[in-house]
């Protein structure tokens, strides 16, 4: 190609690139600018087609390629041709792409084999179009892109075949061809980037203001305008400074601090900072502002991007608001909780008390403790209709005195008559309250509680503070809950008062007051009831025959208290009715056994020992009735158990009883006791009948009282200080002659 020709190829790929694809192809994008340069060349080197091809971006795309055709009719004929063809005629591009430089094919018949139709047979019309056909074809590179794609002119005329001039002078103008097909998918790829991140800005709900370094609005979406109130797109290409100052500060609740925001960012460009702000129509808007930079980390301008917050700041909002209501409410139920707690252990402490003296110090305390009162008292109705102090804490010894009250008279005899709680907030300036003790006292605030037994009026409880304050539905449910538990413990205390008066009688009439003064004989006995209980079925007596002899009982009824007790005595008194027409154990036992088999409750039993003594005290005659067998301890210190007992009294009517006889002499011990003493635990471990001969002996020396008080005190003290069952004990002692007991 002559030299003046390629310079006009060389100016019109410059121009190209100088200025871009036309109008319209640039409106086509990449294609677009590669038809254009398609046919500028196709012009510039006379051939019938110019083909660009140019390399797929990404992976799985399809390479863009650009057919110009010198006429219509080639157009119509070659195109479908090409694009129904699976290589088609730019075979040749791909030969030169895969070789890396130019290809000249001097006869394009010569490669017929390879211009197949799509089902792999010749095409004899395209062979035909392309008969006389030559071609040529170069890759396309830049540094950026050594593939990016090939360069191909193809003339269908006999009378001009390309040969090396021309790919000669295509070789030459390559390079600029490519720089301009770089520039065009640059132009391209941009097109495409704008048209997707305005996309992206129109489609997201969050506002975008973009500004220039100097300030100027470039890129606003539509949620920007949404969110501000303010449509930003008409202002495009002013300062921001004035279109906020002028329009959009308005639009904020605060617009001093609007502009102030405004002016600290122009002042430090590569500040970044997060807040929130209020709009006028009520939104809340989170702000991000930070600092644009290019690949190259210089600052090219600033974006601003707003959230609409507002559902969740109220939201939030809410929840502080039901979080606070619930921690409110948490506190309140641990407040009530911790006052359950102390009116449940205020109740157990007032249980446990066993007279109304200890329950009215407790309430005292307790009343104070809880509601947190300067000074309280526990105000008793007596049988005369007076209310009287029977506690006190924090008043004088005067206003004490003072403290009497009628009922149905002033505040305390009205409450102890309504049988309705009284509350004064403040004293001096509640008419109805007019007494000389809360003068004397500096009482400001009082509550009177009742204290109510069943439908019985019993006393008032009065809570009393120095400050005026408040008494309110919470001190009123939680003293009349105290009282209730006081009620509840008074109640007990009066009933074990009374249960303990008839125990205190039932019990004396049980045990022998004195035994009886026996020449000869040291008699000594020992009672102890169970823990907790007033009386039991133990029991003990010694009784003088009216002949001389000496009877001796030891006896235990099953079961405890009143009840137990009421047989104990019934047994005692048949057993010393029966003795005054028999002296044999054994039938007195019998006898007993028939009449107690009638009359116990079923399924009580009763455990009887009895010995009978002759009047010289040489002889001794027992019989035992499924009781432990006494220790007999010599002189000597030899033992003996008094075994071979027969069956309980009250379980069969015809049960048989043997009687037993030993030799007492000068010096010897009868130890008797009930179960109670050798069944006491430590550990689930008894105490045992060997320990109780070991605890007798170590006793022996001393007189049959101390011997009975030690043996008892070495049992507690093995079963770590207290004894579950109760416990009878009697000690007889033959004395030695010239001994003084």
């Amino acid at each position: 190609m002559p030299v003046e020709r390629l310079a006009r190829v060389a100016d019109a790929i410059a121009g190209t690139l100088a200025e871009g694809a036309e109008p319209a192809a640039a409106d086509a994008g990449l294609p677009g600018s590669l038809q254009a340069m398609a046919e500028r060349l196709r012009a510039a080197f006379a051939v019938d087609l110019a083909v660009i091809r140019v390399s797929a971006d990404e992976p799985g795309e399809d390479d863009v390629r650009a057919h110009a055709f010198s006429s219509p009719d080639h157009e119509s004929t070659l195109g479908p041709a090409i694009d129904g063809m699976p290589r088609g005629v730019l075979g040749i591009g791909r030969s030169a792409m895969a070789a890396g430089r130019g290809v000249l094919w001097g006869e394009l018949a010569e490669h017929l084999e390879r211009l197949t139709a799509a089902d792999g047979t010749p095409d004899p019309a395209l062979a035909e179009l392309l008969s006389g056909g030559s071609a040529v074809s170069v890759p396309l590179t830049t540094p950026l892109a050594p593939r990016l794609g090939v360069l191909t002119l193809i003339s269908l005329r006999a009378d001009r075949r390309l040969g090396a001039a021309d790919l000669a002078g295509l070789e030459e103008v390559a390079p600029p061809v490519a720089l301009a097909v770089q520039n065009a998918q640059l132009q391209d790829r941009a097109r495409r980037t704008r048209h997707t991140m305005g996309a992206v800005l129109e489609t997201t709900q969050n506002g975008i203001i973009v500004t220039d370094l100097a300030g100027r609005l470039l890129i606003v979406n539509t949620s920007a305008g949404r969110l501000l109130g303010l449509d930003l797109r008409e202002f495009a290409g002013q300062p921001m400074d004035e279109i906020l100052a002028r329009h959009l500060k308005w639009r904020f609740a605060d617009p001093d601090a609007a502009e102030r925001r405004q002016a600290r960012l122009h002042d430090h460009p590569d500040l970044a900072e997060q807040d929130e702000v209020a709009t006028v129509d009520g939104s809340i808007l989170e702000r991000y502002s930070a600092p644009v930079r290019d690949a190259g980390g210089d600052l090219v301008g600033r974006v601003d991007i707003y959230s609409d917050v507002t559902a969740a700041r109220q939201a939030l909002a809410e929840a502080r608001r039901l979080a606070e209501e619930k921690a409110t409410l948490l506190e309140r139920e641990e407040r009530r909780a911790q006052e359950e707690v102390a009116l449940t252990r205020a109740g157990h402490v007032m249980a446990s008390a066993l007279t109304r003296a200890d329950i009215h110090e407790h309430l005292l305390s307790q009343a104070q403790r809880i509601v947190g009162a300067d000074k309280a008292a526990v105000l008793v109705v007596d049988p005369t209709g007076d209310v009287l102090p029977a506690a006190a804490a924090g008043f004088s010894d005067e206003s004490l005195r003072a403290m009497v009250y009628r009922r149905g008279e002033d505040i305390v005899g009205r409450v102890v008559e309504s049988q309705r709680a009284f509350i004064c907030n403040d004293a001096e300036a509640d008419p109805r309250v007019a007494a000389a003790v809360l003068r004397r006292e500096h009482i400001r605030s009082f509550m009177h509680v009742p204290v109510v037994l069943g439908e019985r009026i019993y006393g008032v409880l009065s809570v009393d503070s120095l400050k005026p304050r408040a008494f309110g539905e919470r001190e009123l449910r939680v003293l009349t809950e105290l009282s209730r538990h006081a009620a509840a413990a008074l109640q007990n205390a009066m009933q074990f008062e009374q249960e303990r008066h008839i125990a205190e009688t039932l019990q004396r009439s049980l045990l022998t007051e004195d035994l009886p003064v026996v020449p000869g004989l040291s008699l000594a006995a020992l009672y102890r009831a169970s823990a907790g209980s007033l009386v039991g079925g133990d029991t003990y007596s010694v009784w003088r025959l009216p002949a001389g002899e000496v009877a001796v009982l030891v006896a235990d009824v099953s079961g405890k208290g009143v009840d137990a007790a009421g047989v104990t005595a019934m047994v005692r008194y048949m057993l010393e009715g029966l003795s005054l027409r028999e002296r044999d154990p054994s039938v007195l036992i019998t006898e007993l056994n028939r009449m107690l088999v009638a009359r116990l409750p079923d399924g009580a039993l009763v455990t009887v020992f009895v010995a009978i003594m002759d009047a010289d005290l040489g002889g001794l005659a027992w019989c035992c009735a499924g009781h432990p067998p006494p220790l007999l301890v010599t002189a000597q210190g030899d033992t003996q158990w008094l075994g071979d007992p027969g069956p309980p009294c009250g379980a069969f009517p015809e049960s048989a009883y043997r009687v037993h006889r030993v030799e007492l002499d000068q010096g010897d011990l009868l130890f008797l006791y009930t179960d109670g003493l050798v069944e006491a635990r430590r550990q689930g471990e008894c105490f045992g009948d060997d320990r109780l001969r070991e605890a007798v002996l170590q006793a022996t020396g001393q007189p049959p009282p101390a011997l009975a008080r030690s043996v008892y005190a070495a049992v507690r003290v093995w079963g770590g200080g207290s004894i579950a069952d109760d416990v009878a004990i009697a000690v007889v002692k033959r004395d030695v002659v010239g001994w003084e007991g």
